[in-house]
């Protein structure tokens, strides 16, 4: 067994030297077009260096808790097992060292931006001046606060199931960054922050799962084939979403002929270089060591071999990235942006009008990719399902598919464009992603069909997804959750606090807030629809008058919020929406109103006909017991039937502790009743019992 720190060290330090030698080199141009003094070398090398690292360190986190997760079997009571453990432990203190960059980063990004000496902005006054008045400050401050939040609940609990947790804590750690930057300014921003989130996510786990799996081999960890051939998936869906994102992003602010002119698109090209090498790599594990562990699991001396040297070329390739953001991109091809463009990310020239809203087309590249995927996944279990003989329902498939596409065209067509800019189509986008395409997706029953469709790992096998889904289902977090009042609440009460609060005034504004509102109301529709015309296995069986009650309890509060929206005086997020300065006159206040009347008929109808399914619902399942207590008499001979006559017989004949009048009283009321039941042929025995 050997020690991996020393490599990971080494490889975060390599990644943030290049971030400073390459930096370094640009300083001058980027300082020239700020028109901003030199910080001094503290700053010019220090703030890419500890970047560089940074980076090395949150993939590294990232990569320890998915190993934690799927890789190595739990214990038998739920705790992890020892590689697990050490896997866990390892992204607990990377996520610690994360947290402690992103705090360095607070008084480095000051004197960037200010030409201060780094000396100057560690005073501890400095430091409330960068956090109030730099946004990229608060960013990294935001960063350090969710990192360490993920770090102490890490380091408290071992269990198996919490890990997947830390792992999406340290993802939305990355999540204020992306706030930041080129992509988040200018023209088109809405593109390149999607793609850069899509980009830089998938680079920190492909970098990660390899430092995971590196870590994993050195210490002779179990089950090595099974985990480097998962991680081999992870890193071709990397490999070819990096090359596609990347792709477009560079696209958005270098033209062809910038590539080999300007510094920026020199950066740009060695980062392709690099990432072709690495496809090279990725192409000798899966002929090579790949084929070799399945033979002997414990003979990883090639894969070390391979991953030091691709890890090598992946912590350039990471400096690489964060020299990206120190170098001034080319001037936009158009100087003029709008107000617009500048806001919303594109412009928009004609009013609002239905026909519009079907031809106009903006491809959304965080949920185009989303509903893509989940269809492609979707499509793959049924496929592989009927292969292997089973059965499902066509009609499910239609659900979900067309519950992808209605998630497509709602944030990708004219309806999302047009609801970036104004509250009334705004609304009638979030009754599509909370009301209809969480309706379909539930109906699809997509957790029925992958627990049908995948294998289990068995006894001794390596947790998958399927072993996942189990623990999802089975788990008090997901009982409370589908409890009937907790799913009523959680979907009636997010329209109050985003609407009717200061909430949506902050989120309106920033292109992270409405990526935020649409994947709220996405999963909050689908945990309220689980619960309420769910076909899917829940954590807990609600029988179908409590859903039907679920769904009425909501009603009220459906309509009052329209009502509220409709009588309101006062715009809400009118300081946005003037600020647009649209070509087209739109009255705010009458734009409300029409989104209150959307809120309240879109919202009430759908609600309407769920009750409806569920007395049907209700209807179905009282004739199938009807008939399976018929069933049940007929193989009985009337055996309950039988016995209640006879109980009925006993009474009527009752003289041993009775008194006399109490023995009258007996008889006279059974014999003033036809003891043996009146058959009604057109009455099931269910009924006539």
């Amino acid at each position: 067994m050997r020690a991996a720190w020393p490599i990971f060290v080494a490889l975060a330090l390599l990644a943030g030297l290049v971030a400073a030698a390459i930096s370094q080199q640009f300083l001058g141009e980027s300082l020239a077009l700020l028109g901003l003094p030199d910080p001094g070398k503290a700053t010019t090398i220090g703030l890419p260096l500890f970047r560089g690292a940074g980076w090395i360190v949150l993939s590294l986190a990232l990569g320890s808790f998915m190993l934690a997760a799927f890789g190595p079997r739990p214990n038998a009571d739920g705790d992890l097992a020892l590689d697990g453990h050490l896997a866990s432990r390892t992204g607990t203190y990377a996520l610690v060292a994360w947290a402690l960059l992103a705090i360095g980063q607070i008084p480095m990004v000051l004197s960037d931006v200010s030409g201060s000496t780094l000396a100057e902005t560690l005073k501890p006054d400095m430091w409330f001046i960068a956090l109030e008045q730099i946004s990229e400050a608060r960013a990294w401050a935001w960063v350090a606060g969710i990192a360490l939040f993920a770090a102490f609940f890490a380091g408290m609990s071992h269990r198996w199931i919490w890990q997947p947790v830390y792992f999406a804590l340290t993802l939305l750690s990355m999540v204020p960054l992306f706030a930041v930057g080129h992509n988040a300014a200018g023209g088109d921003h809405d593109i390149g922050t999607n793609s850069l989130i899509i980009h830089l996510v998938l680079m920190a786990l492909w970098i990660g799962g390899l430092m995971a799996m590196l870590a994993h081999g050195m210490r002779r960890g179990a089950d090595m084939d099974v985990v480097v051939n998962r991680y081999s998936f992870v890193a071709l869906i990397a490999f070819f979403a990096m090359a596609v994102s990347g792709v477009v992003n560079a696209l958005l602010k270098v033209r062809i002929e910038d590539l080999f002119s300007m510094e920026y698109g020199n950066v740009l090209v060695a980062k392709t270089v690099l990432l072709i090498v690495l496809g090279i790599f990725g192409f000798a594990h899966r002929q090579r060591t790949i084929p070799r562990l399945k033979k002997d699991p414990y003979n990883s001396g090639a894969f070390r071999k391979v991953a030091i040297g691709e890890l090598v070329i992946m912590a350039v390739t990471a400096g690489l990235a964060v020299t990206l953001t120190r170098t001034p991109p080319p001037p936009p091809r158009d100087p003029n942006l709008s107000v617009m463009d500048i806001e919303l990310g594109f412009p928009l020239f004609e009013p609002a009008n239905w026909a519009n809203i079907f031809l106009m087309w903006r491809i959304d590249m965080f949920f185009s990719v989303a509903s893509a995927v989940a269809a492609a996944i979707y499509l793959y279990w049924y496929i592989k399902l009927i292969r292997r003989g089973g059965q499902w329902p066509i009609h499910r498939v239609l659900w979900w598919v067309g519950g992808c596409f209605m998630l497509f065209f709602t944030t990708c067509s004219g309806l999302g464009m047009y609801g970036m800019a104004m509250f009334s189509w705004h609304m009638l986008a979030h009754m599509s992603m909370s009301m209809l395409i969480p309706v379909m997706l539930v109906q699809g029953g997509v957790i029925t069909l992958a627990l049908r469709a995948l294998e289990p790992a068995g006894k001794n096998g390596v947790p998958g997804i399927r072993e996942w889904l189990v623990a999802f289902i089975n788990n008090p977090v997901s009982r409370f959750l589908t409890h009937p009042i907790t799913a009523a609440v959680q979907f009636v009460s997010g329209f109050y606090l985003l609407y009717l609060t200061p909430l949506y005034d902050l989120m309106v504004d920033e292109h992270l807030g409405h990526l935020f509102m649409n994947i709220h109301f996405l999963i909050s529709g689908y945990i309220f629809y689980w619960v309420a015309i769910g076909v899917d296995a829940a954590p807990r069986q609600v029988p179908p008058y409590l859903k039907l009650v679920t769904v009425l309890g909501t009603l009220p509060f459906h309509a009052w919020f329209g009502i509220i929206l409709m009588q309101s005086a006062t715009p809400i997020g009118l300081d946005f929406y003037q600020k647009l300065d649209l070509p087209f006159y739109v009255d705010l206040l009458q734009d409300q109103n029409w989104g209150g009347a959307v809120a309240w008929g879109a919202g009430e109808v759908p609600l309407i006909i769920v009750a409806l399914a569920l007395c049907v619902q209700w209807l179905n399942q009282d004739r199938k017991e009807s008939k399976r207590f018929d069933r049940q008499e007929e193989r009985s001979g009337d055996a309950e039937l039988n016995a209640y006559n006879e109980m009925l017989a006993r009474l009527s004949g009752q003289t041993t502790d009775a008194e006399p009048a109490e023995q009258d009283y007996y008889n006279q009321e059974v014999t003033s009743f036809e003891l043996r039941p009146t058959i009604d042929p057109n009455k099931s025995r269910h009924q006539q019992h």
